[in-house]
C-alpha cells in the first residue's frame, strides 16, 4: 500500500481549500528501480522501431521540451520567411498522470507494438493499489486507486507518450488530406 504525504503549497492565503495542497506519493524503492528498467527498455524500443510519432516530444533523449522549442522556433521562422501564417496550440493537461485509464494505456501500447509482457507488467503494477493520505498528524483509512500512474514513477513520461500519441497521428492524417 502506498502513502501520500500532503504538503501545503507555499504562499497561499487560505489552507482550508483542497487545491492549495499537493499530495506527494511515496513509492516503493524496488518498484521504482524496476519501473526505471522498463522505461529504459521502452525508450530504446521507441528509438529503434519508431513506435511513436517523429514529432512527439518529451521524456526521451533528443526529444526534450527544449528540443521541442527549438523545432517550433525553426518551423515558425521558416513559415514566416515563406510569408505563411502559423497557428499553434499548446496544451497543459491538468492531472494527466493520475487520470490515465490503464486499460487504454495498455491498448495504446500494444497497438504500437509494445510486447504484451510490458503491458501486462504495467497493468499488474497498478491493479489493486491503495494509498493513505497523511497530513498534520492525521492519516486516512486506505483509499483505492482505480486509475492513473504513480507520481514520481520513472514510467510516467514514456507511458504518457504512448497514451496520447494518437492525437499526433490524427493531426498528421488531417495534414495529409489537405495536401
Amino acid at each position: 500500500m502506498g502513502r501520500n504525504i500532503v504538503l501545503r503549497k507555499p504562499g497561499k492565503s487560505d489552507y482550508s481549500l483542497p487545491n492549495v495542497h499537493r499530495p506527494v506519493a511515496l513509492l516503493n524503492t524496488i518498484g521504482k528501480v524496476l519501473s526505471a528498467c522498463v522505461a529504459e527498455d521502452l525508450t530504446s524500443a521507441v528509438k529503434e522501431h519508431g513506435l511513436l510519432p517523429i514529432n512527439h516530444f518529451g521524456c526521451r533523449p533528443g526529444r526534450t521540451t527544449t528540443d521541442s522549442l527549438h523545432y517550433e522556433t525553426k518551423y515558425i521562422k521558416d513559415a514566416w520567411r515563406r510569408k505563411e501564417v502559423v497557428n499553434t496550440l499548446f496544451l497543459d493537461v491538468k492531472n494527466a498522470f493520475p487520470s490515465v485509464a490503464i486499460d487504454w494505456l495498455a491498448h495504446d501500447m500494444r497497438s504500437r507494438g509494445v510486447p504484451r509482457e510490458y503491458t501486462d507488467w504495467i497493468t499488474c503494477k497498478v491493479t489493486g493499489r491503495q494509498t493513505t493520505l497523511k497530513f498534520d498528524g492525521y492519516e486516512s483509512e486506505p483509499l483505492p486507486l482505480s486509475k492513473g500512474l504513480d507520481q514520481g514513477c520513472p514510467l510516467l513520461g514514456i507511458a504518457f507518450q504512448f497514451y496520447n500519441a494518437d492525437i499526433i497521428d490524427i493531426r498528421d492524417i488531417r495534414k495529409g488530406e489537405e495536401e
